[in-house]
């Protein structure tokens, strides 16, 4: 365990450094009367028969006791190795995963359908709809690219419609009939653009509230946003 542990390692050379200690510091000249009993057995030695009638010497009381502490200090060691190594393999996992999600969000980032990308590519341009008087605090904004021939629509500031309704955005061709760019929904996942159909000729775009799946035509009443017509 020593060899595995360097945690057992560290606390057996306590162990052993404080018995070394205490050895040199206890230590004492052994007695006249110690010589003259070690010299006596000697020369006229005794079988273990002779003494303590045949029975045989227990390991000090001491050392018994020593053992065990060292068997109890031995297991605590061990213990605390174990948890140190379950600790560090929690870590582990932990940043295991913030790793993936770093990586998940540098490949996001990365996507050209991300806004950021959007926003950066060559010949984008910018379309704000403002609300109209029945709804002054209204935004939304559209941006659309010639070059790559996508538009994308950002509801930054519409609010949820209300149950049984829904969006319509419509582009504004030559001052003729409105033209339908579909309904949708407001986003729920953190992605604000929505891509829409790309209409080369358009020249303004308007959100309109209507029932549930659109309408053939748009409902002016209900009109929440509009731009200018360029």
């Amino acid at each position: 365990m020593a060899a595995e542990y360097p945690e057992v390692k560290k606390e057996l050379t306590a162990i052993e450094q404080t018995l070394e200690a205490y050895s040199m510091k206890n230590q004492t000249a052994p007695k006249p009367s110690t010589f003259d009993k070690i010299k006596s057995e000697i020369q006229s030695p005794t079988s273990p028969t002779d003494k303590d009638d045949g029975k045989a010497k227990g390991l000090p009381v001491w050392l018994g006791v020593l053992l065990g502490a060292l068997g109890v200090i031995l297991a605590i060691a061990f213990f605390n190795a174990q948890q140190q190594q379950r600790s560090l393999q929690v870590e582990n996992e932990a940043l295991n995963v913030a790793l993936q999600q770093c990586e998940t969000v540098n490949q996001d980032q990365l996507d050209p359908d991300r806004p950021m990308a959007i926003f950066r590519t060559d010949g984008n341009s910018t379309i704000l709809l403002a609300g109209t008087e029945a709804n002054p605090d209204l935004q939304a904004a559209v941006y659309f690219n010639p070059l790559s021939q996508k538009s994308y629509l950002d509801p930054f500031q519409l609010p949820a419609p209300i149950s049984g309704k829904q969006y319509q955005l419509w582009a504004l061709i030559d001052g003729q009939q409105p033209t339908d760019m579909g309904v949708f929904d407001l986003p729920t996942d953190g992605q604000s653009l929505i891509e829409v159909p790309y209409i080369a000729n358009a020249q303004a775009f308007a959100i309109t509230l209507e029932p549930e799946g659109g309408s053939i035509e748009p409902t002016l009443a209900d009109m929440q946003v509009i731009s200018n017509q360029s």
